[in-house]
């Protein structure tokens, strides 16, 4: 996969396919339709182009808090709440802040590390982890940034806005800072079975701003997975230590459904489903599952 290098400036609207990423399974490239989108940058105006045009594919509008379910549309994160004056603040795991009222976003976070932390005072870019980390982060949305603690994994699941029952969402993405080698950093998506659909890498910018996101057509995503960097937020960076953490999430909106068995068609569970459509009783729910037909 070629990157960019870090100092460029990338305006490209969509890197289709097989410029933008791998496939965690390459024989079932040609049984998936979905679209990456990927971009780096010194700054933020130098990713915007690419990330509108991800946030247009993904869909409208952006539904805030708004409580689940919600036909279409979309949620982003940028973990600004509090702004600038906003304290440095911990979350234990799971981190629920963004599917519990009033931030009812359907997105979870787990980590196998200690926590999570969202950037602020009194030593923003996570100064208070490292004195020289303020130097090498910057934001796509200003001022704070999200990492996970003790570790460089954070899984996001998806749920119904509001509720504990889980979801489904046919896009993700996200901006990192300070990528600097290639390969390294990455997105993966994982659907209803857990069974990993695709990967993404996110291209290198040293010091600057990167993006990946995918959306799909047809599969549907439960789980994405993301490394970022070679290394857990702590040490300084040299040639053989990555540091990288995340500013924006922008997903599709979490749907729940579609059933992958006929057991979860049963004892009323025919009623919750609202992807691909709302089922109208249990036999309906179950020929769904025996003919995929909607």
């Amino acid at each position: 996969m070629k990157t960019s290098r870090s100092n460029m400036q990338v305006n490209l609207a969509v890197l289709i396919i097989a410029l933008s990423f791998f496939l965690t399974n390459p024989t079932a490239i040609f049984g998936q339709e979905f679209v990456a989108y990927s971009a780096a940058g010194i700054d933020a105006a130098a990713i915007q182009t690419v990330v509108d045009a991800f946030r247009n594919a993904v869909g409208s509008p952006n539904n805030g808090n708004a409580p689940g379910p919600v036909p279409s549309g979309r949620r982003e994160i940028n973990w600004d709440g509090g702004g600038a004056g906003a304290a440095a603040t911990t979350f234990p795991i799971p981190m629920t802040t963004f599917n519990t009222a009033p931030l009812t976003r359907g997105a979870v976070f787990t980590t196998p590390g200690t926590g999570f932390e969202i950037s602020g005072q009194p030593t923003p870019e996570f100064g208070d982890l490292n004195a020289s980390y303020p130097v090498i982060f910057t934001t796509f949305s200003s001022p704070r940034l999200f990492t996970s603690l003790g570790s460089n994994i954070t899984d996001v699941h998806f749920f119904r806005p509001g509720t504990d029952i889980a979801a489904t969402t046919n896009a993700f993405g996200a901006v990192f800072t300070d990528v600097d080698l290639a390969a390294t950093t990455s997105v993966e998506y994982f659907n209803s079975a857990d069974e990993s659909v695709a990967k993404l890498f996110v291209p290198p910018s040293d010091n600057g701003l990167s993006f990946v996101g995918l959306v799909f057509s047809d599969e549907r995503v439960a789980r994405v997975s993301i490394i970022s960097g070679n290394t857990a937020p702590g040490p300084s960076e040299s040639s053989v230590v990555d540091v990288v953490v995340m500013d924006d999430f922008i997903y599709g909106e979490p749907l729940v459904g579609p059933p992958i068995n006929a057991d979860q068609c049963k004892k009323g569970g025919w009623s919750v489903f609202e992807f691909p459509r709302a089922f109208r009783n249990q036999g309906d729910c179950v020929r769904f599952v025996r003919t995929g037909k909607f």
